[in-house]
């Protein structure tokens, strides 16, 4: 007798199913087909099972009420989904943190969407390690790989290999910030970073203070333009029933969406938009974040922290909204991340095409034809794409320089900056007194 003699009791193949998934409750080879009966119940096999299925002295006795048996069935049951519940609970704190980085991956991916309906190409994405703690200082392993990564992407001839964006997802020591904006401002990337795990903005403002951990963290260092930091956890997942602790869901820090956004946007309107603001910041596939800020709270953390809070729009949307980078720079550009990568965009451009023409006899012709020319209609046509507001070129075109193999180029940049400070006056009419005649005037 085979297993399948037992399923073929029933005609009808839903039945056949659920008898299937029934019997593998009771015995995992009863699910088999065409498996001998024999294989499955060995002599001392069956009588366990017999024994397991239908022993149950050990917990009713004959005199026991219908009540009082229900209430021992339902302490048996209870105490198993007790042991279920811990098991689950134990395991999921263990795997809690690559469930996070997951989902975190899966949500770079759903932001780097353009919602047009055209085909482009996918964006490269590469992972050195998900657990950015283990980056304690200037000597971490991890870090010295990022760094042999990007100089060998970004130090060769094919500027199409060239790594943008470089994501530090979490809280990081200030000496591991400080190398790493050395290594993005070095090749022209952005640096994407995050605060603390602060769960209120009052927490946020308090670590900005004289004494607290975020004091030094905008410098006036021309490096610190690479660097850009998000504030506030987002929320990836509701807890389950058995979770421990007093989250109520899955967090994670935003600097890994809001890369994904930064693709988006380049990828939709180009290098010279920042992914800010609610048409253009908007998140996706998150519903909830720590921090919400006001616009009050937003205003000091974009303007005076420096640093890129979350806001809810009036559509109910969650966006990223600010545009300032690390660098105190008050009066220049570097205070604005999307001006930093124009610069950053152009001079890998004029850098790339100035390789092609090394090597050729410096002459006066050379200059204005391969040089002068094609820079100049490189810089009108970033013009015309409100990639730059205006600029001033000059090629020096020395002899003395020329015969030591030497070109000059000097050149000024107008970048377009973000929409920040808008400053508008309401006013009245002068309005007669009420109480003056039609026509009368003054004493002269």
């Amino acid at each position: 007798m085979t297993t399948d003699t037992i399923i073929d009791v029933a005609q009808d193949k839903a039945v056949k199913k659920v008898l299937r998934d029934m019997f593998a409750d009771i015995q995992p080879r009863l699910g088999e087909e065409k498996t001998d009966l024999l294989e499955i119940f060995t002599p001392e096999g069956a009588a366990e099972l017999l024994q397991r299925l239908t022993d149950f002295t050990a917990l009713l006795s004959v005199e026991d009420s219908y009540q009082e048996t229900l209430t021992k069935f339902q302490a048996q049951i209870d105490k198993a989904e007790k042991i279920r519940d811990e098991v689950l609970a134990t395991l999921y704190e263990k795997i809690k943190p690559i469930e996070a980085s997951y989902r975190q991956v899966w949500l770079f991916f759903e932001n780097t969407e353009v919602p047009d309906g055209k085909k482009r190409k996918p964006v490269e994405f590469f992972i050195f390690n998900a657990d950015t703690t283990s980056m304690k200082n200037r000597e971490s392993a991890t870090l010295a790989a990022i760094k042999k990564f990007t100089t060998s992407r970004n130090d060769n001839f094919n500027f199409r290999d060239d790594i943008c964006n470089l994501v530090v997802s979490g809280s990081i020591p200030q000496s591991v910030r400080e190398a790493l904006e050395e290594e993005a401002y070095k090749w022209g990337m952005l640096l994407i970073t995050d605060l603390g795990t602060e769960r209120s903005f009052k927490e946020v403002q308090n670590q900005f203070r004289p004494g607290g951990k975020y004091e030094f963290l905008k410098r006036p260092d021309s490096k610190a333009a690479s660097d850009v930091v998000t504030v506030g956890y987002l929320k990836l997942r509701e807890s389950y029933w058995f979770e421990k602790g007093d989250e109520d869901g899955i967090y994670s820090p935003a600097s890994l969406l809001f890369a994904g956004a930064v693709a988006r946007t380049d990828r939709q309107v180009g290098v010279v938009q920042g992914a800010t603001g609610t048409k253009l910041g908007q998140i996706k596939g998150v519903d909830k974040a720590r921090i919400e800020c006001l616009t009050s709270e937003m205003e000091l953390l974009s303007m005076e922290m420096q640093v890129l809070p979350i806001i809810r729009d009036a559509d109910n949307h969650l966006c990223f909204y600010g545009c300032r980078s690390l660098a105190e720079d008050p009066y220049g550009v570097y205070k604005f991340f999307s001006s930093y990568r124009v610069l950053c965009y152009l001079e890998r451009r004029i850098a790339t095409y100035l390789r092609e023409v090394a090597g050729r006899v410096l002459t006066r012709e050379l200059m204005d034809q391969e040089i002068e020319k094609p820079l100049t209609r490189l810089m009108e046509e970033q013009k015309e794409q409100g990639t730059i507001i205006d600029y001033k070129l000059f090629v020096d075109k020395d002899s003395n320089k020329r015969m030591q193999g030497i070109c000059d180029i000097y050149l000024e940049v107008m970048p377009t900056g973000p929409a920040e400070t808008f400053r508008i006056k309401i006013d009245v009419p002068e309005f007669k007194s009420a109480g003056a005649a039609p026509g009368a005037g003054g004493a002269g």
